[in-house]
Formats: C-alpha cells, sequence, structure tokens
C-alpha cells in the first residue's frame, strides 16, 4: 500500500476546526477518532463498545506484538503526528496486508491525514462485505460530517441506531447534529442516551456542554466540560467551552487560565488568541488584549472580529487612525458587517471628518431601521461640516419614517429649521424618561454650538454626558464635545 505523504503538523481535526470555527463538531468527532478511535480496531466487534478515550488499563507482562503495535498508533495519533501512525500502520500491513481490521484502521488514518474520499472508498468496500458493521457506518458517517453533507450523516447515523439503538458514538454524533439545528430538546435527549451507555463518551459530554451553555446554565456546563477536560486532557477547544461557562458564571480568571491553557495545546490557532484577547479587554488588561489580537491577526488575517475589538482598544487610547484602519480592515474583510459603522463615525466625528462621519452613519441608519438616532447624526455631522442644505435635505427625505408622536421627529423638524427653539426646548424638558431626554439634550447642545451659543451649549452638554445615558453615541460624544469646548473665562 504506498505511503502517504501528510503535510499536517496537526491533525487534520485542527486544521478543519480552524477553518470552521462555529463547527466545533467536526473538529470534535475527527480529533476522537485520531485519539480513540484507532484502539476500537482491535477488539472483538460482539464485544461492549469501549469508550472513545481508551482507559488506562495495567500492562499485559507479555502483549502480543500486534496489540503493542496498535497501541503506538493511538499514541502516534494522540500526538498529532499522521505520517508516524501510517509508518507504524504499514508495519502492520507487512504481517497481515489483508485483514479488515488493517484496512480499517488504514481507512481511519487517512481520515487523519485528510485523504476522506480515499478512506471513504476503502470503508465502503468493507461495507459491502458486512453492512452491519457499526464501526465502518460511524467513520462514514464522520467522512460526510467533514464533507458537510450533514443529511448523508443522519442517513448513516439512522442506520446505525437501527442496528443498535444505544450506540454510544452515533448517539452523540446524532446529538450534535440537533444541537447544529437548534433542536434542544431533542439534541439533549441524544446525548444523555449516550452516556447513559458510556458515560466517559467524549463528543457526548462536549455536546451536552454546549447545549447546557445554550440553555444558559452555565454552571451544569462548567461540570459537563470538566468531565470532558479529565477525560481528554490534551484537546484544546473543551477548554475554549469551558472558558465561556466560567465566564458567564464570572470567574475570569479561570475562564483566562482556560484560554490560555487552550493556547498551550495549541499554539498555531488564532481563534484561541482573539477569545482570549475579547476577555482581558473585558477585564481591563488592554495591553494583554491587545498582545494577543495582534497575535490572533497574525495567525489569522481574515478574522475580522479581532480587527473590531483590537479597534475597541484603541479608540479608548485615543489612537483613532489605528482603531479607524482596523475598522476599515473588518470592513474590507466583511462588508456585511453592520456594527462597524456607527463606532467608525463617531471616530470619524472625533477627527473632524464629519462628512465621514455623516456617511458612516448614513450606512449604520441603512442596516437598522430601528435607531432613528442614527438619522439625526448624519443631519449632526452634515451641520458640521457646514453643510446645512444637505443636512436639511437628508431630514425631508427620511422624515415620514419617524413616528410623528416622538422626540427623534421634533427634533428632526428642529434641525430642519433651527431659528426658533421655544417648542423643542418645551419637549424635551417634558420628556419624563430621563436617559432619553440626556441624549436629545446633546441634539440641542450642537446646534447651540454651531450658532456660538457655548455656555448653553455646555449646560446641556454636561446633561447630556451624566450617567443617565451611559453606553449611548450621544452619551460618548456629549464627553467629547465638552473636552473640546473652549474653558470659561
Amino acid at each position: 500500500m504506498p505511503r502517504i505523504k501528510s503535510p499536517f503538523t496537526i491533525p487534520f481535526a485542527m486544521q478543519h476546526a480552524r477553518n470552521h470555527r462555529h463547527s466545533f463538531r467536526y473538529g470534535i468527532m475527527l480529533f476522537c477518532v485520531a485519539v480513540a478511535g484507532i484502539g476500537l480496531i482491535v477488539s472483538c466487534k460482539t464485544a461492549p463498545l469501549p469508550p472513545e478515550a481508551p482507559p488506562k488499563a495495567p500492562p499485559l507482562e507479555l502483549p502480543p506484538p500486534e496489540e503493542d503495535l496498535y497501541e503506538g498508533v493511538a499514541t502516534y495519533l494522540s500526538l498529532g503526528d499522521p505520517e508516524a501512525a501510517l509508518t507504524a500502520l504499514e508495519k502492520a500491513q507487512q504481517k497481515d496486508p489483508t485483514s479488515r481490521e488493517t484496512q480499517r484502521l488504514f481507512a481511519e488514518v487517512l481520515v487523519i491525514a485528510g485523504k476522506l474520499q480515499e478512506a471513504k472508498k476503502i470503508l465502503s468496500e468493507l461495507l459491502q462485505s458486512d453492512p452491519q458493521d457499526t464501526e465502518v457506518l460511524y467513520n462514514l458517517a464522520m467522512i460526510e460530517a467533514a464533507s458537510s453533507n450533514l443529511p448523508k450523516e443522519k442517513e448513516l447515523l439512522d442506520r446505525i441506531l437501527r442496528i443498535d439503538p444505544a450506540h454510544p458514538k452515533a448517539q452523540a454524533a446524532l446529538g450534535e447534529l440537533l444541537l447544529k439545528q437548534k433542536k434542544l430538546e431533542e439534541a439533549e435527549k441524544a446525548f444523555n442516551a449516550s452516556l447513559s451507555r458510556d458515560p466517559t463518551n467524549i463528543t457526548a459530554l462536549i455536546g451536552k456542554g454546549n447545549l447546557e451553555l445554550r440553555q444558559k446554565k452555565p454552571a451544569e456546563a462548567e461540570k459537563t466540560l470538566t468531565k470532558a477536560v479529565e477525560i481528554l486532557p490534551a484537546y484544546p477547544f473543551t477548554y475554549v467551552d469551558r472558558s465561556r461557562a466560567r465566564a458567564e458564571l464570572g470567574n475570569f480568571e479561570a475562564a483566562d487560565s482556560d484560554l490560555t491553557k487552550a493556547i498551550e495545546l495549541a499554539p498555531e490557532y488564532g481563534w484561541n488568541y482573539y477569545d482570549r484577547g475579547r476577555l482581558r479587554a473585558n477585564m481591563g488588561k488592554t495591553e494583554e488584549a491587545l498582545a494577543d489580537l495582534d497575535k490572533a491577526i497574525e495567525l489569522e488575517p481574515g478574522l475580522f472580529l479581532a480587527y473590531i475589538y483590537r479597534a475597541r482598544i484603541l479608540d479608548g487610547k485615543e489612537k483613532y487612525r489605528e482603531a479607524l484602519a482596523d475598522y476599515q480592515k473588518a470592513l474590507t474583510l466583511n462588508p456585511q458587517y453592520p456594527y462597524a459603522y456607527v463606532p467608525m463615525g463617531i471616530l470619524h466625528y472625533k477627527m473632524s471628518n464629519f462628512l465621514q462621519a455623516a456617511e458612516s452613519f448614513r450606512k449604520a441608519a441603512e442596516r437598522d431601521e430601528t435607531e432613528p438616532a442614527y438619522h439625526l447624526l448624519v443631519a449632526l455631522s452634515y451641520k458640521c461640516a457646514n453643510q446645512e442644505k444637505k443636512a436639511s435635505e437628508y431630514l425631508e427625505k427620511i422624515l415620514p419614517a419617524l413616528p410623528r408622536d416622538s422626540l427623534f421627529y421634533h427634533m428632526a423638524r428642529y434641525y430642519m429649521q433651527p431659528s426658533s427653539d421655544f417648542f423643542i426646548v418645551q419637549q424635551v424638558n417634558s420628556e419624563k424618561n430621563r436617559t432619553l431626554k440626556a441624549r436629545m439634550l446633546f441634539y440641542l447642545a450642537i446646534q447651540y454650538k454651531l450658532q456660538g451659543k457655548v455656555n448653553s451649549a455646555r449646560t446641556y452638554l454636561l446633561e447630556a454626558a451624566d450617567g443617565r445615558a451611559s453606553g449611548y453615541i450621544e452619551h460618548r460624544l456629549a464627553s467629547w464635545e465638552l473636552r473640546m469646548l473652549p474653558k470659561d473665562r
């Protein structure tokens, strides 16, 4: 049998997971074949199915040479070295090149090496001679999963479960399919069925942990994922999942430790640096977060979210040009991402690029019709650029889309004809929602600033910048404008 040259320095499962961030199921499945599935082929077909992660057992005094050889394959694959696994396999073939077990082992090694079609051909031939072989069916199902052929994978899993309704690996795989389809109750039943037969089934544990995260049960998810970590401590993505549970529980240091461990196990996987950078940013560790995001971008130049988070940190450090460049890069990578336009508008505003600010806020308004403030920000930016006509034309165009009884509508009317402020001031001052009132005072303040009424502008900006409107764009810009206003004489 020809020697397969594999370029992989990490298991194919890791490579696959790198390309499918949110499709954790495939990486888990194939990694489990690498670490554990090989050990299944030396067992008797009619024997009870062992756990996917082989249990530790005392060594035999005189183990059969062939058993030693197969154990070596599992060891090599657990270290992520497909080439070494193939070398061990070739030695096994020299002893019995035609045995069913050897052929199945070769097919499984081909899966790890990423040679899916070659593996599928061998497994299909094996299935012809024994259509009831659930292990062959399972490996074929995993190949279909890796090829994103989910209907075919489901067909093969159903076939396994008709033969063996309690097959733990098939139940676990079915659970992940159902989880992907957001059928949470059915997924939970499948995971529980798998774990009732095999409490150490790593796929079921990781799947159930992710299910519990979706069910907003972080404490249960942490316990479930801790079991998975104990069974398969070399698999990095279980630590990533557990870090999510711990972060939701407020245990940020433990979450950080989990992500650090995941990075140690998969140092070339950029998403883990992104996750840790995001966590550290939320913990206030901005310098460490920046270092992580820099590394994530180095390893995964197409990871647009890393640019988004780095831009936020740079914005907070008042490195506006660098932040703006990151937002622009993120949009180059993902033009459909809508949430970059608002912070870009704010940055352009702070840099006095008012026409660019207007364009950014206009794009934000196009992508989110539920937030009327974006329309006012477009007009405000035009006004700051001395483009009163453009501001009025824009507001006249969008005015019918604003609720007539809203303060946003009344403010838009005032911005179109700012000669008299009596009515709008009365409307704003009578507003009982203090947050909305603070936001509207910002727009009044900027109009006053443009009219040269600096003291009135300062009074309203102080109210707009207080904590009631914290988190809103108007609050951020009001705080900025207060800093830019000339000092009282």
